[in-house]
């Protein structure tokens, strides 16, 4: 067996080395990272409706139709339908913007969900729906004097008598 040479550093255990502005620090106890954990965990739904991620996007609608289930009485099929509707609006991004849902961060829960309709049908059970807005076309308007100008031939009146 070869043996590796071994080269004598400076800067171990110096001065130099206490004087480093950035220093490894001991990792800490597992309570102390299940408090810090939990303390960004609590401060998540605080935030803002567009703020949230996405996880907690889902979290709060699951939370949204477990209220309105109570609120409304509706059965586990319903629910799973209302559920399914509002997670494939959330994908499509009809659900990003503040305007659409009603979010009080304060209470970290969904007040309303703008353009939800619920109906109940003939056969009894209730149906939902999202409403789309549609996006209005901007149109320009076009200055009526000078586009009147412009098309109409110049006719001098003293020419034609």
């Amino acid at each position: 067996m070869a043996s590796v040479p071994t080269t004598s550093g400076t800067g171990a255990g110096t001065t130099a080395d206490s004087n480093r502005k950035t220093q490894k620090r001991g990792t800490g106890s597992a309570a102390d990272i299940a408090k810090f954990i939990d303390a960004g965990a609590q401060d998540a739904f605080k935030r803002p409706w567009f703020r949230l991620e996405r996880g907690l996007r889902l979290n709060r609608l699951r939370a949204f139709t477990e209220e309105e289930r109570t609120k409304l009485s509706l059965t586990q099929y319903e629910t799973a339908a209302l559920l399914a509707l509002l997670q494939k609006a959330l994908d499509k991004g009809q659900l990003n913007s503040k305007t659409n849902v009603v979010y009080d961060h304060d209470a970290e829960k969904i007040l309303e969900i703008k353009g939800l309709v619920m109906h109940r049908g003939a056969d009894g059970y209730m149906k939902f729906q999202i409403l789309e807005k549609k996006t209005a076309t901007a149109r320009r308007k076009r200055d009526v004097g000078a586009a009147g100008a412009a098309a109409a031939p110049a006719t001098d009146p003293a020419a034609t008598n």
